[in-house]
């Protein structure tokens, strides 16, 4: 399948997203709610389940996603504590939010992005790669060390 195309409609949120790479949204961070909040605010995104099955390692996906530029989005908060998928993000440039709050319901996490996409693509747009960020509750965003 491919990434969700983005509509000629113009809005708040995906004006910012015009000219970015789609979001990757790994299985983590899925949620109906979650493509269904992402549909309506036009924003371009390509789940896990597109293009990954649900058993394929992370190190797979992330190396995908920084092989093919997209900014992926993720709630594995030991993501890079784990040496082969800290391995495979700093070997593929990979660009990685994560949210902090791992407490968050899908609408929860569907309102969190959406507010904190602006400055998801902002940093994004502006990291040298490989990069990983945290996704606050509030909606920060911060970088984290690799």
């Amino acid at each position: 399948m491919s990434a969700k195309q983005t509509s000629s409609k113009r809005s708040g949120t995906n004006v910012s997203q015009l000219d970015a790479p789609p979001l990757f949204i790994d299985r983590d961070a899925w949620s109906r709610r979650l493509g269904a909040a992402l549909d309506a605010a036009n924003v371009r995104y390509i789940a896990h389940r597109q293009r990954f099955d649900n058993e394929s390692p992370d190190a797979e996906w992330i190396a995908a996603a920084g092989r093919e530029g997209w900014i992926a989005i993720s709630r594995d908060q030991r993501i890079h504590r784990k040496p082969n998928e800290l391995a495979a993000i700093r070997s593929s440039r990979a660009i990685i939010f994560v949210f902090t709050s791992g407490n968050l319901s899908a609408e929860g996490t569907a309102t969190v992005l959406l507010k904190a996409l602006p400055k998801i693509l902002t940093k994004a747009k502006g990291a040298k790669r490989p990069a990983l960020f945290s996704i606050h509750k509030d909606g920060s965003v911060a970088q984290l060390r690799l």
